[in-house]
């Protein structure tokens, strides 16, 4: 399959109609980088951006997922990827090695097409401004545990009830949840099946350089689980696919579960089945309709908070 099919049928699956099965309760729904990957939502403003965040709100999210970085200089900006090369009209930078005086010269809206072609690179203080009362930011921390204090002197200006932090460094998760203790912090786990290991693989990022560890080993739930509490972590951040026996531990240890990146009902239906408490998605509108057709509700839909 080609790349233009591939984005096709990847366009064709996340816009599904059909609704999710009749259910009841809270779901908590998190837009996934505002406005998601290009191919999901090729019109919408482009991943990272101030649009993305103000476009993931307006479509009904409860919180909105972004991605953070911190540059030469000690700014902390919101991208996804390392470099600038996927969506940026500069590539080759690496964000951590560029001041951010440098980044306010590239675009960050122009892959998307020229009318985004003025967005740039926020700051994660720029992006803190724009989260509405009641609603909430989930901040993915992408390096190791030194960037823990810039991170929080960033977000000073949100309390618990409106910011979560995540992150697939173990070591950054646990010096973000030891430092603010008050915030609840999710450790992302690479929950991926992997045909090298025969099983299910347990993926995640640890140290300052943030090498990966357990994407060639067999998940063990019980071990990720007691990493968590070890850190005192609130929970986990999973795929939408995971080891079957995972939901019951992460429940039976009091941890929130978090699963990223649904955009399909059947793969919804199936983690609120398990238990999951919340869902991140790029295809904010169409779930929210969805739970609602279904019968449940987003978090600030039922008067709650993330």
């Amino acid at each position: 399959m080609t790349e233009p099919d591939q984005a096709k049928a990847a366009l064709a699956a996340s816009h599904r109609t059909q609704a999710l099965p009749n259910g009841s309760g809270v779901v908590r729904l998190v837009a996934h980088r505002g406005a998601g990957h290009g191919h999901n939502d090729p019109t919408g403003p482009p991943e990272n951006t101030l649009a993305a965040i103000e476009y993931g709100f307006a479509q009904g999210a409860d919180a909105v997922e972004v991605d953070v970085w911190r540059t030469s200089d000690g700014t902390v900006v919101l991208h996804h990827d390392s470099t600038t090369d996927r969506t940026t009209d500069r590539p080759g930078w690496g964000i951590t090695t560029t001041t951010y005086r440098e980044l306010l010269e590239i675009s960050a809206g122009r892959w998307k097409g020229e009318s985004w072609a003025e967005s740039g690179i926020p700051t994660l203080v720029d992006c803190t401004r724009v989260v509405p009362r009641g609603r909430a930011l989930v901040v993915e921390v992408e390096e190791g545990p030194q960037v823990v204090p810039d991170i929080l002197a960033a977000t000073e200006a949100l309390g618990p009830d409106q910011l979560m932090y995540i992150s697939k460094n173990l070591d950054t998760a646990g010096a973000l949840k030891a430092a603010a203790p008050a915030y609840r912090v999710l450790w992302i786990v690479d929950t991926t099946p992997r045909w090298q290991v025969g099983s299910w693989a347990q993926g995640h990022r640890r140290g300052p350089d943030s090498l990966r560890r357990g994407f060639e080993e067999p998940a063990d739930v019980r071990w990720l689980v007691a990493q968590a509490v070890e850190r005192g972590l609130d929970g986990l951040d999973t795929m939408f696919v995971y080891p079957p026996d995972l939901p019951e531990a992460v429940a039976t240890a009091g941890l929130t579960w978090m699963v990223w990146t649904a955009n399909d009902p059947r793969a919804i239906q199936t983690c609120l089945d398990d238990g999951a408490w919340g869902i991140t998605t790029d295809n904010t509108a169409q779930v929210r309709t969805w739970l609602e057709a279904s019968g449940r509700s987003t978090a600030h839909g039922a008067g709650q908070r993330f």
